[in-house]
Parts: C-alpha cells; sequence; structure tokens
C-alpha cells in the first residue's frame, strides 16, 4: 500500500474508552502497512444504530481525495429478547460507494440506510459473528484490515440493495454539543411542504409542541426563538436541524426543550 488511507471507527463506546483502544490495538496489529492508514475514532450514543448511519454517511460522502474506508459497529441485538446462543447476532456487510469510499458495517437497523443511494456493490463478509460478547474486537478488526490491506478474500456473496430499510424523513439523527437537533428531514422535504424562510411552523416531539421560524441559518433569529433550518449536515440537499438560540450552555436548548430526544425519536412539522 502506497497512499495513505484513512480509516473512521465508528463504535458506540465510550469516547476514548478501552474498548476504542483494544479495537485499535487490534487493528493496528493487522494492518499490514498501519504506519500509512490513519485511524480516526467517532462515538455515537449508545445502541444508536440511526446515529451510526447518520455519520456513516456525513463522513463517506465528504469530499476526499485520497482512500477512505469506514467501520462502524452498533449493534444492539434488538431482533429477539431472547438468550443468543453464543452470542450470535447480525455480521458485519460490505458496500462500496460511487466515490470509492468503502464500508464496513454491522448489520443493524439504518446502518446503511443514509447512503443506499450511493451504494454500487453490496456485499456479505465471511467473518465469525459468534463465539464472543465483544464481536468488535475478537472478529471484525481482522476482516476490517484484510480490506485495508487490500485483500478482498473475505467478500461473500452479493447482496441486494433494495433490502436496505429507508430512512424516514421525520425521525431525530444526531444531536450536536451545543444541543442543536438534527434530523432526516431535508430542505426539499420543506419545499414540497410549500414552506419558505420566514414561515412560522409548529414542531412536535416527545409530547413538546413548540412555534418555530424556518430561517436560512440558526443566527437568523432572535435569542430563544426555534429555528428550523437547513443545518450544516446532508451537503447538496442539507438535513433541517431544530436550532434554539442561547448565548450560554446554562440556557434550555433545543435538545433540552425536547426531552433530549434519542435517535429515531419521531417529530411532526405544522404550518403555523
Amino acid at each position: 500500500m502506497s497512499t495513505k488511507t484513512l480509516l473512521h471507527h465508528i463504535d458506540d463506546y465510550v469516547a476514548g474508552g478501552l474498548e476504542f483502544a483494544e479495537i485499535d490495538t487490534r487493528l493496528h496489529n493487522a494492518i499490514n502497512d498501519h504506519q500509512n492508514v490513519f485511524i480516526h475514532d467517532l462515538s455515537v450514543p449508545s445502541l444508536d444504530t440511526v446515529a451510526l448511519g447518520f455519520v456513516t454517511s456525513q463522513l463517506a460522502l465528504a469530499p476526499y481525495e485520497g482512500r477512505m474506508v469506514i467501520y462502524g459497529n452498533c449493534a444492539p441485538r434488538r431482533t429477539s429478547e431472547k438468550a443468543q446462543k453464543n452470542n450470535i447476532d447480525h455480521g458485519i456487510k460490505y458496500a462500496k460507494l460511487k466515490n470509492g469510499v468503502e464500508i464496513i458495517n454491522v448489520w443493524s437497523d439504518y446502518a446503511f440506510g443514509f447512503v443506499k443511494e450511493e451504494i454500487v456493490e453490496f456485499r456479505d463478509l465471511n467473518c465469525p459473528n459468534s463465539g464472543s460478547q465483544f464481536r468488535s474486537r475478537d472478529f471484525f478488526p481482522e476482516v476490517v484490515a484484510q480490506i485495508v490491506n487490500g485483500d478482498y478474500s473475505a467478500l461473500g456473496k452479493e447482496l441486494a440493495v433494495s433490502d436496505v430499510p429507508e430512512i424516514p424523513n421525520n425521525i431525530v439523527t444526531w444531536t450536536d454539543g451545543f444541543g442543536n437537533v438534527k434530523t432526516s428531514m431535508r430542505q426539499s422535504d420543506l419545499e414540497k411542504m410549500g414552506l419558505t424562510p420566514g414561515d412560522k411552523v409548529q414542531v412536535i416531539m416527545n409530547g413538546v409542541s413548540m412555534l418555530g421560524v424556518l430561517s436560512i441559518g440558526g443566527f437568523q433569529v432572535d435569542r430563544g426563538v426555534l429555528a428550523i433550518n437547513a443545518g450544516s449536515s446532508g451537503y447538496d440537499n442539507p438535513f433541517i436541524e431544530l436550532f434554539l438560540r442561547v448565548h450560554k450552555m446554562s440556557e434550555k436548548t433545543a435538545a433540552v426543550r425536547f426531552g433530549y430526544p434519542s435517535g429515531g425519536t419521531e417529530f411532526e412539522i405544522k404550518p403555523s
């Protein structure tokens, strides 16, 4: 491998925690030319597969001229409430996008949903998915490293992209450090509703109803006013975020006012 590779490691473990350190150690050990691979860690909220899919998309579609590989793990194991023999659960899948970015994510809920329209190759991966409670350390890194090394022998059968679940356009995807709530609704969705900047709307979520104003940017409204605006994510068709302008973090942000909505929380926007 002669060129630098950017490997985004996304996991629902505590940022900077032991789990990240153990997994990254396994990755470095299995990558042939680890000096030319930069591993970037990103933590998503625990068991939040919507967040995994959202940040996967935001990173994968970013302008980048080098090679990018994404390894994402968030497996809440919600398909059954019964005991799982030998800790078995969904394995990891491989996707290659139109821009050449390669994704190795655990097959869970929304892991590939935000990049569905960009996938040109979708494959199973021959990798153990049972026998360890810590599969993301004991099994998955070896296969991820093989892909990074240019070894595609672990690729399995072709999968149908149509099997990737669609992303609803009315759910919470991410809450940033300033309490702004990012959603799966896009700017084009508001346009289809006939809404334009300056219109007043009602936002309903988590049993809370707030009046807000459609805005080009969050800072184009007065302090304490809820802005519904095209946020910083989503590129050519930005995702809508709920932005409550505050001057101090002790004030009630949008996340606070809506009860700290988790990924996948549904909301509704109505013209006021």
